[in-house]
């Protein structure tokens, strides 16, 4: 594992949570910053062939990414920016303190852009801002990524299945053929006839739509008979009371978690 691209990106995360307009958001804790870690290595492993940036051995754990070795870089990592850190006990009697970190000053920003991949800090920017420190949201997201979702429990993480954002490219003809005046004109009349065309079907299309108004269902002798009768398909009603299911660990590698039976 790369330390200091760790470090950097543990720093940065935290920095651009200190941008977020509510005081509260500016705030992150260790679990957010080990999510973000993992979110800059799939944004970098989805355009280099599933090499991660940091080089950290991710791991299938409880409810998402982990990596020991990234979760004891965090205090190192922001002991060497100003920050503010602040620990408040636990909700729960078998857990540690919870610790949040804040950023001080933002002055390291310009440095550790030009020390990240462009692909890394647009990412932590984005997830920064979308998840913060909302735990679940976060925690949800990861665990629905392509790595996670292709891992059973303590599996380590493989990422040569990160697939990148599909990109919706122009025809081919613009992209050999120098636009004029004239032509970039011609492509705009084009599209607004376009527009217009589309507007006019799906009004037509709305206008033909008939709503037929509801049917309250007639509650007699046939209607409890029939219910009865789709009842008893189930066969016998199964006893009130805690039940246990349980799953074969197949279910981890099975293609539907992956959803490799739906088409990108």
């Amino acid at each position: 594992m790369n330390i200091n691209r760790v470090d950097n990106i543990i720093q940065y995360a935290l920095l651009m949570a200190g941008e977020e307009d509510d005081f509260f958001d500016r705030q992150l804790g260790p679990i957010h910053l080990i999510k973000y870690v993992y979110l800059a290595d799939l944004a970098y492993a989805e355009k280099h062939d599933g090499k991660t940036f940091t080089g950290a051995k991710w791991q299938f754990y409880k409810f998402g990414p982990w990596a020991q070795e990234v979760n004891q870089r965090i205090e190192p990592a922001l002991l060497c920016i100003d920050t503010d850190k602040k620990t408040f006990p636990s909700n729960y009697g078998d857990k540690d303190e919870w610790v949040r970190w804040m950023p001080i000053d933002d002055t390291p920003v310009a440095n550790l852009e030009k020390a990240l991949p462009f692909i890394v800090t647009s990412a932590l920017r984005r997830y920064v801002h979308k998840f913060g420190k909302a735990t679940p949201e976060l925690l949800a997201y990861v665990y629905s990524t392509k790595p996670m979702l292709s891992a059973a429990p303590l599996d380590f993480l493989n990422f040569s299945n990160a697939k990148p954002l599909k990109k919706h490219s122009l025809p081919e003809q613009l992209h050999n053929e120098p636009l004029t005046k004239k032509k970039m004109k011609n492509l705009k009349e084009k599209m607004r006839n376009l527009r217009l065309l589309s507007n006019e079907k799906l009004t037509a299309k709305r206008k033909k739509r008939l709503v037929k108004p509801p049917i309250s269902p007639r509650y007699d002798d046939v209607y409890f008979e029939g219910m009865g009768w789709l009842d008893s398909l189930a066969g016998t009603k199964l006893p009130e009371g805690e039940k246990r299911v349980v799953f074969s660990d197949s279910i981890w590698k099975s293609p539907a978690r992956r959803g490799d039976d739906f088409p990108d």
